[in-house]
């Protein structure tokens, strides 16, 4: 007689309906489980580990989504995976997902939709999106309350937020109804049906060490822990043992222990002869079809589960797990396997495309690369290069232009950093940065594929001395009652871009207030000017700083500027940019005295001179004798005393001449 489904059934069900006798119970230590232990987990679920909805930004046509990725192991670097599909959006609606990791994170985005931006928070998330690229917001921090905060300030209000634990893929369904809460205030264990659901690694896999236990048995214990989502709530749960290459060589018992809620359906397979089982609700075994199974009590305690799967003579527990929430969980087991003979491969052939234009082509539509105001960052996954070459063809080492800047090779990317004007880079009208990748290939010729790429999209003020802007570069002084050249430049990419002053203001410490300059393209005094300006993304004005002081030589200021921006990348949206300069007053004198000063001082003098001058005349007069009492000077004088009588005559004679010259 045939044997059927039906009796393969009970053959494999039959050890959860049969105790064994005893064995050794001894102490079993959980352990953190490596990569080595070959044990890995994989679950799908809808529960975030925090997350929230919100009835969205102030713009009515704009969603705004959150995610912070938060990565448990102690991995250099990860490359999620993120999907966007549209259900029910709304014409015209735009998207914007706000990124940020608590590690380096290499994020592939799955969406052609034109509407749908992403904004990278900080330099831990690369976003690889092909044939866009991605703006970063230069966040300081990782910790995903301040990315929330930061998101609901620049937007006026965000959709949702969801913080994810080890994301492998994300997927995400756009068109659904907002939020309830206008704050979008984070929850534990927060639901994120029907709008997200996320592929996720279980970091913390536990076994406990064989300490000379048969090995040849090996039990693995799951804990969902989820409450009760209702009757019809089922888990599918994959088994997959894995080779590198080939298949098994043989199977040894296994026996699954799956704890979970009595509503809760599980449909468990592929399985093999030597699975057994013991689960605490119903469930499914997906080789014999739709017939249902029992389940069976089992503890509500880590160490009783334990305890349970030993009793069954699997004293080696290869893994312990408590998963929180799960839709379907995937086990895998490595096993030893049977190596096929290796198939003879041929480099990748396009017809009428050399190797060097096949890789141009693949490698400018990844574009792997991101320019920033920092520099010029490029993450190479090796993974993809080798499945571009068809692992027939081995990179050994890339480089950019200049060939002594060299790519780090972390293990799984290749990775180049450089500065902006070095390592052949160079930079073109502010924004397009070029350079090349070189591939150094092994036993072929090196292949070249330039790139370009643009800087991210930026307001700068810069103040000039002249009107034609050019005489000389930019400078931070202004000279009092001199006009000063200010300059508005939206740098970006797009040319259908425009920029538009709201108001600028000059702001000095020690004023209550600030001088409003100009507001759109109205002057708001005699002393301000708006210019032409020769593009949509510049902005020009001209002012002269006037003031009735006069007493000092210099003094900080800042310019600041309130704009409103609009790019085909972010739609409409304001900003503000400042620009710190310095107000000199060339003619004030190095002492820094007042002209009002100067000259009460040097009136001063001269009245002290007059005075000096009189009071020397009126004692000249006071003292020089009258003509009437003057004796008679001899008409003969002897000989002997001419000489020196008349010396003295000429000497007393020459005072009052002096004196009287002086008045």
């Amino acid at each position: 007689m045939q044997t059927g489904p039906l009796a393969l059934l009970l053959a494999a069900t039959s050890a959860t309906l049969t105790w064994a006798g005893p064995v050794d119970l001894s102490t079993c230590d959980l352990e953190p489980l490596t990569a080595k232990d070959g044990v890995n987990v994989f679950y799908t679920t809808s529960r975030a580990a925090r997350g929230c909805r919100g009835r969205g930004p102030t713009d009515p046509g704009l969603d705004v989504h959150v995610l912070f990725l938060r990565y448990s192991a102690q991995q250099e670097i990860f490359n999620p995976q993120f999907n966007v599909s549209v259900s029910a959006a709304e014409p015209n609606r735009r998207s914007v997902f706000v990124v940020n990791a608590n590690v380096l994170s290499f994020l592939s985005v799955n969406t052609e939709d034109p509407q749908v931006t992403f904004v990278a928070a900080t330099a831990n998330v690369m976003l690889q999106r092909p044939g866009v690229e991605t703006p970063q917001a230069n966040l300081t921090s990782s910790s995903s309350e301040e990315l929330l905060t930061w998101a609901k300030a620049a937007y006026g209000g965000v959709s949702s937020f969801a913080e994810l634990e080890d994301p492998l893929k994300i997927h995400f369904r756009l068109g659904q109804d907002p939020g309830s809460s206008v704050d979008c205030v984070p929850e534990k264990r927060f639901s994120t049906e029907p709008y997200l659901e996320v592929e996720a690694a279980f970091a913390n896999i536990q076994g406990c060490p064989s300490s000379g236990q048969n090995t040849e048995k090996e039990a693995h214990v799951l804990w969902l822990q989820e409450d009760a989502l209702g009757a019809s709530h089922e888990v599918d749960l994959d088994i997959q043992l894995k080779c590198k290459e080939g298949e098994p060589e043989n199977l040894l018992p296994i026996l699954l222990v799956l704890k979970s809620h009595r509503g809760l359906t599980w449909h468990i397979g592929p399985v093999f002869s030597s699975f057994k089982f013991m689960v605490s609700s119903n469930y499914y075994l997906k080789n014999f079809g739709a017939s249902r199974l029992p389940g069976e009590d089992l503890p509500d305690s880590k160490e009783g589960l334990i305890a349970a799967a030993r009793s069954k003579e699997f004293a080696f527990v290869a893994s312990y797990m408590e998963i929180p929430s799960a839709t379907s969980i995937t086990l895998e087991l490595d096993r030893l396997c049977e190596k096929p003979p290796t198939p003879a491969t041929e480099p990748p052939q396009e017809t009428g495309l050399t190797l060097t234009e096949f890789m141009r082509v693949n490698i400018t539509h990844w574009k792997p690369w991101r320019c920033l105001d920092s520099g010029v960052q490029i993450a190479l996954a090796k993974d993809y290069l080798h499945g571009l070459l068809l692992n027939a063809i081995k990179v050994t080492d890339v480089s950019l232009q200049d060939r002594s800047c060299r790519a780090v090779d972390n293990g799984t990317h290749f990775v180049l950093k450089s500065q902006l004007r070095e390592c052949g880079t160079s930079l073109e009208r502010d924004v397009v940065v070029r350079n090349q990748l070189t591939f150094n290939l092994d036993l072929l010729p090196e292949v070249m594929v330039p790139f370009e790429c643009h800087l991210p999209e930026k307001v700068f003020l810069q103040l000039y001395g002249a009107p034609d802007y050019e005489s000389g570069p930019p400078t931070s002084v202004i000279e009092v009652n001199q006009a000063a050249y200010v300059l508005a430049r939206f740098r970006t990419s797009d040319p259908l871009a425009l920029l538009e002053i709201k108001d600028c203001s000059l702001e000095m410490p020690n004023e209550a207030s600030s001088r409003l300059l100009i507001s759109g393209d109205n002057a708001l005094s005699a002393n301000t000017k708006a210019l032409d300006s020769f593009s949509s993304t510049v902005r020009r004005f001209s002012f002269a700083f006037k003031t009735g002081q006069e007493s000092w030589g210099a003094s900080p200021a800042t310019i600041v500027c309130r704009v409103q921006l609009y790019s085909q990348l972010h739609g409409f949206r304001s900003d503000e940019v400042s620009l710190e300069v310095t107000l000199i007053q060339p003619n004030a004198p190095p002492d820094s005295l007042g002209v009002g000063t100067l000259l009460g001082i040097t009136f001063g003098a001269f009245l002290i001179g007059v005075l000096l001058t009189a009071a020397l005349w009126y004692i000249y007069m006071q003292t020089r004798p009258s003509a009437g009492k003057m004796e008679p000077v001899p008409a003969n004088p002897p000989a002997s005393e001419s000489s020196t009588t008349n010396h003295s005559i000429g000497s007393t004679q020459s005072t009052p001449r002096s004196t009287s010259s002086m008045a």
